[in-house]
């Protein structure tokens, strides 16, 4: 009996140690060479096949950390933090004389960039996977990376590791991949259902894409919203990587993608030498790998390298070379196409195939990434040397908070930053020493410079992935000017550059001046809002006021613009100690001045007791989110108000808002969306409207609030005319592309006297716009809040036709319907979490709309 346990027990063994080799055999295309026994396939570790299971982030944490336990080859570091306190972690793969002397390689690997020789230095590779969270293949695939760096005993790998430190950040967007996993593991069916209809392979909203916040990760690398970017571009410039993989997804009827991109769409600041020899040499290495299991493939189509953002592309501005791989998706495990069913485990032996020709293709063509980078420093310098710009100034002085997040925001990229050391009047404006940077573009990191302020780079494409534009400081809506050499001859004076700025900066405001009578806040500041949504939780009634004034506050007069918080002393439920100590500890820990007052008699303009002066509501938002509605634009504002507001926001599902009592909430939020054609949804939210209630809608919502008669505000009309013209059929796709609003810089004018528009200084607003969406002036000469310019194009690519409609007409308009309000954006006002400046308007809307009331007009019915 026991020799017959013994016997079972053997052939138990047996067949698993089978199971594991044929899977093993499978994902490496029958030739995994010699593995050391002592390390765990990812079978082993999870206790079930590659791809039979969706595996959780922690799953792979884990074994990433049990490999670095195992062996000399690994070590795992955390870089950072999710949203949902997942920690993102980095693996380095190399050989232990490469560890034991990784600071002094990492030092002379940076060295490299700019200097001769050093071409023994060993190899800075980084592959990275799965940030749009239900594109799993990449993610999954990276643990057969791991394990096969880990444990092969080929003299291939070996070379590799002696020669080359090879990161893998295995999840880039851990909370979006567990949405996803355990969305397709609760879902998943011992019989597999390939059906594309069956719920596994169709998430319910908003899918897990996605972070936490329901933004697209894969577009933060620039802007570094998030703490994913911000650890991986932290990381970025510790090791600045020659070659950087990302692991996408795509349709499940696609094949597989890698580049080279578009020809046309390649960004023109980035040396051709990429694009025109690095790209199609990895190419040639993609392709023999891909040929060799049989899988198809394409190149050079779809996928764009112009977006400094994407992980594909953001090491392409710092000397070196990005890659995409888009791998057709099962989402889930497995799915129908037009040919045959594709598999999870087909996407993960393709991810793994490209991922191993990459390590291939970087240790064979060494020479051609250290010419790369070499050049590519040099023809950044010689772009700067031609270019007529030589430095840009920037700042607001009433907007500390804005100021200070654009210059930390160019930080994070290595762009040299310095103090202005002189008052400076550039482009029409005055400048001010202590008040104002400088960005010189003699620099070496010129190239992203460029893409941080140039307004319009000049591209040969007219049909674009994404955006067309995205100069960082039109984002932030901070004045700003060139700073260009003298027509005449002779030297170019020295830039007036200060302290460089080696720090993140925090605003300093000087302590609270304890007040009998009342508290005053400047509205300019970007974190008013914050201040002032803490003073009324706190307890403190706060009012607004809607003329401007200049009072004394200390020891002199100070002029306060429109929108200006009024706290008085008297007339609380507060104590003076207790609403003095509210005040100082909200001006201490926002960062934001408040001036205390001994009088409500102005020097200049209204007293503080004037009807003028009116009291505000603090603000209880509801958000309608759920399916149909963009899950994008809805997170842009969930995340504002939670992370830079400090208010929570309700997030109701738009299926139940019929059945909602709205009476206690001061706004309703609608996103874009493809909201019903129900009469019964309009007619609850205009009574609501008309009881008090503030609407804010955006982009496609407003097009239903106008269709539904919310408001007699008016769309712009379409342009119907019908030419009869003749093109080829495969032209289609660049000819109505081209007519799409991807996304440009618009110029509008802003009415600074609008509630809307408090806080403003400058009539001139750069809007940011990527939608079809047009509305008429209104009739009403009040109620046009924000209305483009007639030449109104800053930068990015507009189709004539749509340019044409968006000359004059208006970006925000503002009615009034009985005791309420509707406020109409014709765009995302919020978008990325990068717009500062137009994320105002949003938030005027959001804290002033409850006194906000519309003028009537002599005539009006």
């Amino acid at each position: 009996m026991r020799q017959s346990l013994r016997n079972l027990f053997f052939l138990s063994l047996c067949l698993v140690s089978c199971l594991t080799q044929a899977q093993t055999n499978y994902f490496f295309a029958n030739n995994p060479g010699p593995l050391n026994p002592a390390i765990p396939t990812p079978e082993q570790f999870l206790g079930y096949p590659l791809s039979s299971h969706m595996t959780r982030y922690d799953q792979m944490v884990a074994y990433f950390r049990e490999l670095a336990r195992l062996s000399d080859r690994v070590h795992v570091e955390t870089i950072g933090q999710t949203y949902e306190h997942r920690p993102l972690i980095m693996a380095l793969f190399t050989s232990p004389v490469n560890y034991t002397n990784r600071e002094t390689i990492r030092q002379n690997h940076l060295k490299r960039a700019t200097a001769a020789g050093g071409d023994e230095v060993p190899l800075v590779v980084q592959i990275g996977a799965n940030v749009h969270g239900n594109e799993p293949s990449g993610g999954e695939s990276t643990l057969l990376t791991a394990y096969y760096l880990a444990a092969s005993e080929s003299d291939e790998v070996k070379r590799w590791l002696s020669e080359m430190l090879v990161f893998v950040e295995p999840i880039l967007n851990p909370d979006g991949r567990d949405r996803f996993a355990n969305w397709a593991n609760m879902h998943k069916s011992e019989s597999s259902v390939a059906d594309p209809l069956d719920r596994e392979h169709n998430e319910i909203w908003p899918g897990g894409r996605m972070n936490h916040y329901w933004f697209d990760p894969n577009r933060d690398w620039f802007l570094c919203a998030h703490p994913e970017a911000q650890a991986h571009v932290a990381w970025f410039h510790q090791w600045m990587p020659y070659v950087v993989v990302d692991h996408h997804e795509m349709g499940t009827n696609a094949t597989f993608y890698f580049d080279p991109g578009k020809n046309s769409s390649n960004n023109p600041v980035v040396p051709a030498y990429l694009y025109d020899t690095v790209y199609p040499t990895f190419g040639n290495y993609f392709a023999k790998a891909m040929n060799g299991i049989g899988s198809l493939y394409f190149t050079k189509e779809t996928f764009d390298k112009l977006y400094p953002g994407y992980g594909s592309s953001y090491a392409n501005f710092y000397g070196g070379a990005g890659f995409l791989f888009e791998q057709a998706s099962a989402r889930g495990f497995v799915q129908e196409t037009t040919t045959v069913p594709i598999t999870f485990a087909f996407t993960i032996r393709n991810q793994l195939t490209a991922a191993l020709a990459t390590l291939r293709a970087s240790m064979a063509e060494k020479p051609m990434l250290l010419k790369l980078r070499r050049d590519f420093f040099t023809a950044a310098a010689n772009q700067a040397k031609q270019s007529t710009v030589k430095g840009y100034v920037f700042g607001d002085p009433a907007d500390q908070t804005r100021t200070n997040a654009f210059v930390n925001l160019l930080r994070r990229h290595q762009i040299d930053t310095y103090e202005l050391d002189r008052d400076l009047t550039a482009g029409g404006r005055t400048f001010r020493k202590g008040q104002a940077y400088v960005v010189p573009t003699d620099q070496r990191n010129y190239l992203m410079v460029r893409s941080a302020f140039e307004k319009q780079i000049t591209y040969s494409d007219s049909l674009f992935y994404d955006a067309s534009t995205w100069s960082l400081i039109h984002a932030f809506g901070l004045p700003h000017a060139e700073l260009t050499t003298p027509t005449s001859k002779g030297a170019a004076p020295a830039l007036p550059l200060g302290k460089a700025i080696t720090g993140p900066l925090t605003a300093t405001v000087p302590p609270v001046d304890r007040s009998p009578y009342a508290y005053l806040v400047d509205v300019s500041d970007y974190n008013a809002y914050r201040a002032l949504y803490a003073l009324q939780t706190g307890g403190a009634i706060v009012k607004t006021s809607f003329k401007p004034f200049t009072v004394k506050a200390g020891n002199k007069n100070r002029a306060f613009g429109y929108g200006t918080l009024v706290i008085p002393v008297q007339q609380q439920t507060l104590a003076a100690d207790s609403l003095f100590r509210l005040v100082s500890r909200v001006s201490r820990q926002v960062g934001i001045a408040v001036r205390g007052v001994e009088s409500g008699f102005s020097a200049q303009g209204i007293d503080l007791g004037s009807n003028a002066v009116r009291t505000l509501r603090r603000p209880e938002a509801l958000l309608l989110v759920g399916p149909g509605v963009s899950a994008y634009e809805a997170g842009e504002i969930w995340h504002l108000l939670d992370q830079r507001v400090g208010m929570p926001i309700t997030k109701l599902d738009l299926s139940n808002l019929p059945r909602t009592n709205l009476n206690r909430y001061t706004s309703l939020i609608m996103v874009s969306g493809a909201y019903p054609n129900d009469k019964t949804i309009a007619d609850k939210v205009k009574a609501w409207v008309q009881s008090g209630g503030t609407l804010i809608t955006l982009k496609t919502a407003t097009e239903w609030a106008i269709k539904q008669g919310l408001t007699k505000e008016k769309l712009l009309a379409a342009d119907t005319t019908r030419r009869s013209l003749r093109y080829n059929y495969d032209e289609a796709t660049n000819y109505e592309g081209a007519k799409a609003l991807g996304g440009s810089i618009f110029q509008a004018d802003l009415d600074l006297s609008h509630p809307i528009g408090f806080g403003f200084t400058d009539r001139r607003m750069s809007v940011f716009k990527n939608s079809q969406t047009m509305l008429q002036p209104s009739q009403s000469p009040y109620n046009t809040v924000l209305q483009y310019t007639d030449k109104p194009l800053i930068g990015g690519y507009v189709h004539p036709a749509s340019l044409k409609r968006v000359a004059k007409s208006a970006a925000i308009l503002a009615s009034g319907d009985g005791a309420g309000r509707v406020v109409l954006f014709a765009d995302n006002p919020n978008f990325r979490a990068t717009w500062y400046g137009t994320n105002k308007l949003f938030l005027n809307a959001l804290f002033f709309g409850s006194v906000l009331t519309v003028p009537s007009v002599e005539g009006e019915e």
